[in-house]
Parts: structure tokens; sequence; C-alpha cells
């Protein structure tokens, strides 16, 4: 499942993945859509490729070192743009490294540099390190369809938060890009309505062989209940125990906790519609306490809190994991088909679940400048429009026709066997893995909505996916109104400080909430917490951001105020 990212107020944990680091060096198909979106013309043959250095903060990126033999995606890429590509991708301190890159005298500055969040971007963006883009691309590549159809509804976002147009954003959608890309099937209509990462999976051969329904999941005592039944049972799968929860790893309070905070109830509006940090809600209290008492059930290892994505999805493929509360992205369901979702985890305390969902188009994931720096200026701005052309984005999304892919009756794409395998294995094919080109609107607009339960992108996969967005019991409400101006948090701003002093407390102090030695001990820490964040200025960065919810508000015509508390 593509990730979809909106730069909202919110002050819980900002996506950390982690996993493998990749320091590597290194024919297009038609169009299939009648929108003016061609690349531009292929280089002169004869000519040898030209390599350039790519950074990426994003240390879960693995592409494989670059190929440019023909009949790959690499080399259709190669053949295209006259470039090969090496790769400089910390596998920790990202953020870190391209600091120091940015002071360096010594160093060459990248090509290329990929981030992840807004921060880093805005550091290069004052730095002046990279290309405003309509800038690049009316002086070298001035055919160039992204100053024809690039969408002005994201443009509008990325000017907001970084001042103008810098960058490439990945996992775009809208409605400018719908237009050009409209929705191959209701299907895709509907999972972009309902569809929510962060969620709550459950395996459906373990519930049947502990005599469990899915209905029966509906509370968090319910669930307790199963976690504690399951346990007691001393299930095995291939001979080893069954794992009765797996929470998200080290990022837990990015992806389990949220979660649990949504289930719950919590919002970062209050009941008055005024700004509160999602901390201070009673339902993240709530949220922090089941985790605890899962704790206490010994439920779930408390080693989980330390580990990365690789072990998450090791424990998931040894199918011992019975229920995963985390970012779903991760349930590996191209080789798991057995993951079923209850949806919510509703309150015993009543309290609704909610649903943030954005009315504007946010500014992306993953964001792509091209350095002020670059001795291939015209090569990049070739290469930047054929990577978000129809054609580019076949050829990396969909690799080959008639190898990677077919068309059916419809001109819909229909992956072929080696498509299906050579997808599976991007991180040594490159197909699908160049995730910064990735657009949800193009993606959903040329294949046809699945039929088969089975595999990433199945039916299986929707409905669990879907659960949570479909329940009744859920509300939904405008996070657009949580937007930021793209200087609010700008880096080393005191509004930037407060902000990462509480993430910073905040990660260690759940943490041992979570593994409290019993409830006493759990109220004593979480009032410890409050009076920390006050000490922290968290009102002051409250009465802060409320200034800008009320501005966005207006601007837009909508009042959001807290369903719960």
């Amino acid at each position: 499942m593509k990730l979809k990212v909106f730069s909202i107020l919110a002050l819980a944990a900002t996506i950390a993945l982690s996993g493998c680091s990749a320091n590597n060096t290194g024919s297009g198909t038609e169009p299939t859509n009648s929108a003016n979106t061609g690349s531009s013309a292929t280089p002169d043959a004869s000519a040898e490729p030209v390599n350039v250095n790519w950074f990426a903060t994003a240390g879960f990126w693995n592409p494989p070192q670059w190929n440019a033999e023909s009949g790959t995606v690499m080399g259709g890429i190669t053949e295209k743009t006259g470039l090969t590509f090496s790769y400089n991708i910390p596998a920790q301190d990202g953020d870190t490294k391209l600091n120091l890159m940015m002071v360096s005298t010594t160093d060459s500055f990248p090509d290329i540099i990929t981030t992840v969040g807004p921060d880093m971007g805005k550091k290069l963006v004052e730095a002046g390190k990279v290309w405003q883009l309509e800038e690049f691309l009316k002086q070298y590549d001035p055919e160039s369809h992204l100053l024809k159809d690039f969408p002005e509804d994201v443009k509008e976002q990325l000017v907001k938060r970084d001042g103008d147009w810098y960058a490439i954003p990945s996992h775009m959608g809208g409605d400018d890009a719908r237009k050009v890309y409209p929705y191959a099937d209701t299907y895709f209509e509907d999972v972009a309505k309902y569809s929510e990462n962060k969620g709550v999976l459950v395996n459906s051969n373990i519930l049947k062989e502990a005599g469990i329904a899915l209905t029966d999941l509906k509370t968090e005592d319910d669930v307790l209940a199963a976690l504690k039944k399951v346990q007691d049972m001393k299930l095995v799968v291939d001979g080893q125990p069954v794992i009765p929860l797996q929470i998200h790893g080290k990022n837990y309070h990015g992806e389990t906790l949220q979660f649990l905070q949504r289930s719950f109830g919590a919002m970062p509006i209050d009941k008055d519609g005024k700004f509160r940090n999602i901390l201070l809600a009673p339902e993240h209290k709530h949220a922090i306490q089941f985790l605890f008492k899962a704790a206490q059930g010994g439920y779930f290892d408390a080693g989980q809190m330390t580990t990365d994505n690789a072990a998450i999805e090791a424990n998931l493929l040894s199918k011992r994991v019975f229920m995963f509360i985390g970012n779903t992205a991760q349930g590996k369901f191209d080789q798991l088909d057995f993951w079923v979702s209850p949806g919510p985890i509703l309150s015993n305390e009543g309290t609704k679940p909610v649903f943030p969902k954005g009315s504007e188009p946010g500014a992306g994931w993953m964001q792509t400048y091209i350095s002020k720096s670059t001795k291939q200026p015209e090569k990049l701005a070739k290469w930047l429009s054929f990577m978000t052309s129809t054609e580019g984005m076949t050829l990396n999304n969909f690799g080959i026709e008639g190898v990677h892919f077919t068309k059916d009756d419809k001109g819909l794409f229909i992956r072929t066997e080696k498509g299906i395998q050579d997808q599976k294995d991007s991180a040594k094919t490159g197909l699908d893995i160049f995730w910064q080109f990735a657009n949800m609107a193009f993606v959903e607009n040329v294949q046809p909505a699945p039929t088969k339960r089975e595999g990433a992108g199945g039916l299986i996969q929707m409905e669990a996916q879907t659960a949570y967005g479909r329940s009744p019991e859920v509300v939904r409400y405008d996070q657009s109104v949580l937007a930021l101006p793209g200087d609010f948090f700008a880096a080393g701003s005191k509004n930037a400080q407060i902000r990462d002093q509480i993430q910073q407390y905040m990660e260690a102090q759940v943490a041992k909430m979570v593994l409290a030695k019993d409830e006493a001990a759990f109220n004593k820490l979480y009032d410890e917490f409050v009076a920390m964040l006050k000490q922290l200025k968290v009102d002051e960065l409250d009465a802060a951001l409320d200034v800008e919810l009320q501005k966005k508000s207006q601007e837009m015509g909508v009042t959001v105020k807290g369903i719960n508390s």
C-alpha cells in the first residue's frame, strides 16, 4: 500500500522507518493516456551515459545497484535520459549527514536529494542549495510537460510549505491529478476514501484455532481477553510459540500508539475548536494504558520496542503473530493471505473513534530536489520530465509491455508472472522501487480493480485496510484545517525547538509508562509526563498552533471541534 502523507499540526511522532541501506553505483513503453504527458526525446544513443549522485535521507529505501542493461527498467531509464545513478543512503541519521554535507567545504554536494518530512527540505531551500523547479525546467527543458500539467492544487501545498515550487513529491493525488488520470474503477475511489495504513491485523488461522470470532474483537476488553486466551492456550506454529501481539517496533509510538489514539478518539483539537496537543488528550492516556495492560499481561515482549522493520516482518512472515497493531503496510500481503481486521478497537469509556482525512491534497511523502551545484542540469531536467511522464511512470511502476505487463480489452495494465515477481524483487530489479515518482492518480487510472483475494493490492489487503474507515462507529474530520505554513517549524526556530524537545521526551517517557511495574507507577509517570510537557512550553506552542488553526479554518470555511474531549 502506498503511503499518503499530509502536513498537519499533530505533534505525535513523525515517521521514523528503518531498514536496509544502499550505497550503490550505477525500453520505455507507449503512453496509455491521451493527456499531454509525454517525455523528452531519447538522448544520443552513441553518447556514454553520465553518472550522477543521489542522496536520500530515507534509510529504508533500498534501490539496486544501477544496471543499464537493455531490456530492464533501469536500462530503459538510462536509454531515455543518458544517466546512471550512484546512491548515498545512510542507514541511520540521514538528516544529520545531509546537514553536515550542507556546511562542508570539502565534500561534493549530491546532484539529487530526496528527503522525508518537511524540515530538511526547508533547510535546503533556505541554504540556497536547490533549484526552484519552474526556473530550472524553463532553462534546461522548456518543453517539459511539468510546466504545463503539474497539479496546481499539489503545487499550492508545496508553495505554502517551502515558499515556492522546489520539490517533486511522491504519491501525488488530489482533484487536479485526477483530471488527468481519473479512477479506472470505483474500487480505487473507495480505497482512497476509506483506506488507512495505521490499523490492526488479526491472523485468521490462529483466530479459528483459538475459537474466537472476528466479531468478538470489538472493545479493548474484548481484545485484551483474546490476547490472554491465545497466550494461555500456548499455541505454536511450526514448533514455535505464537506471539499474541506484535507492535510496530521502535516506532510503536508513531504507529501503534497513533492507531490506538484514533481508535479511542484522540484529536489535536478540543471540544471548543481550539488546538490542544494530542499528547494531552485524555484518549492519549487511555491509548498508553492499553499498551501498559498488554505489557502487564506479557502479550508482547518489551524487546519489540527497540526492533526495526526487518524484525517486524520476520515475525509476521513466521505466521505466528496473532495480532499486529501498527502500520499495516508492513503486513506482507504479497506473501500472507490470512489477515483480517475488526476495524477500530472501541474504548471502554464510550468515546467515538475518529478518522482524519484531508479535503486538500497532501504535499507528498518523499520530496526530491535538484542541486544547484550539479554539472548535469540539462540531463536531470529531462530525467524529471521523463520520470513523471506517462511513459516514465509506466516503466517505473509496471515495467516493459509484453514482459512485465500486458493490456486488457480496455487498455488497462495486467501484470505478468514475471512482472509480479520482479515487483516483489524490486530491490534487485528496480521495478516499482523509485517511489519518489509514485503518482497515485496514474496508478489507479491504468490498472483494473483486483479480483483476487490474495496478493499485494488484493481484496484481503483492501478489506483489512478499509475496515477502520468503513466502521459505522468512526467519525471523520477534515484534517486540512491543521495544515501549517512552511516556515512555522523553520529550522532552529523556537517552535521547532519546543516540538523536538517534546518529541524526544515523549518517546522516552511513554516507554517508561508502557513498562511501568503497576498501575500506581503508571499514574505517577503520567502525572510527571503532563508536568514536564508544561515545563517544555507545550502551552506556548499550542497557542501558536491555534492561531494557525483558526486562520486555516477561516480560509477554508471549515470548523472542526473535538469529538470526545
